[in-house]
């Protein structure tokens, strides 16, 4: 039963976690050109070190088009709108979607369900996604032809419905419920299409068997070939790898979340190992009640290759017992997996899965049956028949050192799960800047500029509002750089990007803050639009002494630097602070953020909601600053859960391992305990003698599972600008879980056998 349930588990773990792994390798891989699709990045050289981004010029995939033989087509795409409100009659709508070229079509090969066969050539249509047809006009072929009010921002234009497109799959990282062109991009931008600004995803098909390391030392300095005094190079990344491969350092791709998948993958084959080691010290420490049929099988001229046929036979069928019970535990656990993971993972019964099922059920039972079966049958019929065949010392260091090893695995996971939960704790109570609790996000839908101006007013008479305002873009993750900063005593040769914040009067009062010089933006103070407030990281940069007061430039226009902010976080704490700037207007706003009091939030927000409709026909979307950011940290959050709860089984198959050999030792020596006892020796001494040898070999997990815990929990640390220390307290405290469990596991078996009475032990002859 121990074997049976060990690999049970042990399958049960590995079925899901390689359909989890499955489930993520599919991610942007369904796409017929899949393999052909490039996506462009830029990698800007800053003063403070390499920076990847997915976005450059817009003039970028035309040129790219144009110049190089490889590409097939080329097509742009808007990076940073990410709403846009649709109105038809007294219905509006919020949704996401893209501005882009009439190519976009043929390169990602979305099928058209009703319409122009080649869209949006018209700056005046629009391609509309499947679900969003049906939302706005109840069925696919009635959207065709009509006629639909969009805006974002201060821009809005009348459009016609050239086309609906088949919804993308939920395995695309990118999933736009419409598609506008990008030459009205073009004009909402007029003189912002330029090789200094990076607003643009490109997107190429290139011509089959293309040389991607060779294409990529042709483009890498196009831009600058256009533009000298450029400090960004290019290159190409498959559009199929930017789900997994998303991580860069010094502008190459070093990771993402394929490390989670390795990670998972090694987790995986832990258990699976851990549960096979316990077959194996399970069969070897019994081999010895099977000595005489051994014997007597060999006798009668049983070869050894059939022996071990049948030794190999019995782990298969167990193995296939196994894993049906581990196929129940997977359906059984099939939900709240999906809960954990925030995916619709389901095991389906078909060729591809009963094959890779039956590759789970051999690849187990050969593992856990291999060496027991060439064990069992190399006994001498003669020694075993005479009782002669002992169990040898490299078989007893071998199954000891099996135990070690499973236990340094299982230490290992402890310990991981702990930094985790560690790193998660610091970065939750880690000061960002700025104050996220009781903060509300409020996307402005289509709310033009007047209007947002009255409903922050309206909204700031609502009882137990502290304050409201706007900003650009969100704070979370804000990604709206620029080069176009100059000063007094600037290297010409040098280009450095500052974050560029756009907010209304009000916002860092709102945020929370903090001035470390100089003052925020007023309307006591009359124009503010050329006035401008940097923060610390900005100022070091600058390496201006004392900047409040003085002017620099922001693309052709004086700026009076009025007020220096205290560094704040926009980013996860794996990135250090950027330089950044604020600057006010209030015309260009994506989130609307307001301060409540902590009391009474929710008749709070449910004013703000019905101020919203008198504003809106649309439902006012909203979310928790607080929440917000912890989006960032949501890989790292499920990962923690899931390594725990995978670590648990490990441990607990660790136990069960521990528990059987524990049962089988006290078993084998009922007599000698028997002997002591009746020659005066304590529970409590037979207690100690029995778990020591177990505890010794726990010991050695330890010894060992420290420093390679500890290894790789400083390397996966240094992932993170701002990190927590480890601690001695934090290896020690993992040492002390794992010996306890451990203790508790040997005890009770180890009790049991002490406190058995000798006469029933001797007797048994």
């Amino acid at each position: 039963m121990i074997n049976l349930f060990g690999l049970a588990f042990g399958m049960a773990s590995l079925i899901l976690i390689l359909l989890w792994v499955a489930d993520e390798w599919q991610v942007n891989r369904g796409f017929p050109n899949g393999s052909e699709i490039v996506q462009i990045m830029t990698n800007h050289d800053n003063s403070g070190g390499m920076v990847t981004w997915d976005s450059g010029p817009g003039l970028l995939p035309e040129s790219l088009e144009k110049n190089f033989s490889q590409v097939k087509m080329a097509a742009a795409a808007s990076s940073f709108i990410p709403d846009v409100s649709f109105k038809l009659d007294e219905k509006e709508i919020i949704q996401s979607g893209k501005f882009v070229d009439p190519n976009y079509f043929e390169i990602f090969s979305l099928e058209v369900l009703e319409g122009n066969e080649h869209p949006l050539t018209d700056i005046n249509s629009i391609a509309l996604s499947e679900s969003m047809a049906v939302q706005l006009f109840g069925s696919v072929s009635a959207a065709l032809g009509k006629s639909l009010d969009w805006k974002v921002f201060d821009f809005t234009n009348y459009v016609q419905v050239d086309a609906v497109y088949k919804d993308f799959s939920n395995q695309s990282i990118h999933k736009p419920g419409f598609l506008l062109p990008f030459d009205y991009f073009r004009k909402m931008l007029g003189q912002g299409i330029h090789w200094d600004n990076h607003n643009t995803e490109t997107y190429l098909l290139l011509t089959e068997n293309t040389d991607l390391t060779d294409f990529n030392a042709q483009i890498g300095g196009h831009i600058q070939s256009n533009l000298a005094t450029s400090n960004v190079t290019i290159f190409a990344q498959p559009y199929q790898d930017r789900y997994l491969f998303a991580k860069y350092e010094d502008g190459k791709i070093a990771g993402g979340r394929i490390d989670y998948i390795r990670l998972f993958l090694a987790i995986a084959l832990f258990i699976l190992i851990i549960a096979c080691i316990n077959f194996v010290n399970l069969a070897t420490a019994r081999a010895m009640t099977r000595q005489k049929e051994i014997g007597v099988k060999k006798t009668l001229g049983v070869g050894k290759f059939a022996l071990w046929s049948q030794f190999m036979t019995e782990s298969l069928l167990l193995s296939f017992f196994g894993l049906a019970l581990a196929i129940v535990l997977v359906f059984l656990a099939q939900p709240f997996f999906n809960s954990i993971t925030a995916k619709e993972i389901n095991l389906v019964f078909n060729g591809y899965s009963i094959s890779f099922l039956v590759g789970v059920w051999l690849i187990t039972g050969f593992l856990a049956g291999i060496y027991p079966s060439f064990y069992l049958s190399k006994f001498k019929p003669i020694a075993v028949l005479k009782a002669q065949e002992k169990g040898s010392i490299k078989e007893l260091i071998a199954r000891k050192g099996l135990v070690v090893f499973q236990f340094t695995l299982s230490l290992l996971l402890i310990i991981g799960v702990l930094v985790l939960d560690r790193q998660m704790d610091f970065i939750q109570n880690q000061s960002l800047g700025y104050r996220q609790d009781h903060l509300l996000e409020i996307k402005p839908g289509g709310l033009g500029t007047d209007q947002l101006q009255s409903f922050l007013t309206e909204t700031k008479r609502i009882p137990d509002i502290v304050n409201a305002s706007s900003i650009s873009h969100p704070l979370v993750g804000l990604r709206s750089a620029t080069i176009g900063l100059s000063w007094e005593g600037k290297n010409p040769n040098e280009e450095v990007k500052f974050e560029n914040i756009t907010v209304d009067i009000g916002l860092i009062e709102t945020m929370g803050f903090e001035m470390a010089e100089g003052r925020p933006f007023s309307i006591d103070f009359g124009e503010e639009k050329s006035k401008i407030i940097l923060n610390e990281a900005a100022v070091k940069v600058i390496g201006m002494l004392d900047p409040v007061g003085k002017t620099i430039n922001l693309w052709g226009k004086d700026m009076e630097v009025i007020g220096i902010v205290k560094d704040f976080h926009f980013e996860s704490l794996k990135e250090t602070v950027k330089p950044a700037f604020l600057k006010y207007d209030n015309s260009f706003v994506e989130k609307i953020m307001v301060r409540l009091n902590a009391e009474n939030q929710n008749e709070t927000i449910k004013k703000i909601e019905e101020l919203y409709r008198g504003f809106s026909a649309s439902a006012m979307d909203y979310a928790f600053m607080d929440e917000d950011y912890q989006s960032l940290y949501q890989a790292e959050q499920r990962t923690a859960l899931l390594v725990k709860y995978f670590g648990s089984i490990a441990i607990f198959l660790s136990c069960l391992g521990l528990f059987g050999l524990v049962t089988f030792t006290a078993e084998r020596r009922k007599k000698e305990i028997g002997v002591r006892k009746v020659m005066g020796a304590s529970v409590l001494s037979i207690l100690g003698l029995i778990t020591m040898d177990f505890i010794q070999l726990v010991m050695w997990a330890v010894f060992l599972g420290v420093p390679i815990g500890w290894y790789f929990s400083s390397k996966w640390l240094q992932t993170y600008a701002f990190q927590t220390h480890l601690s001695g307290w934090l290896f020690a405290g993992s040492a002390a879980i794992l010996l306890v469990m451990a203790l508790i596991t040997v005890s009770f078996q180890a009790f049991k056998a002490a406190s058995t009475n000798p006469v029933n032990s001797l007797s048994s002859e």
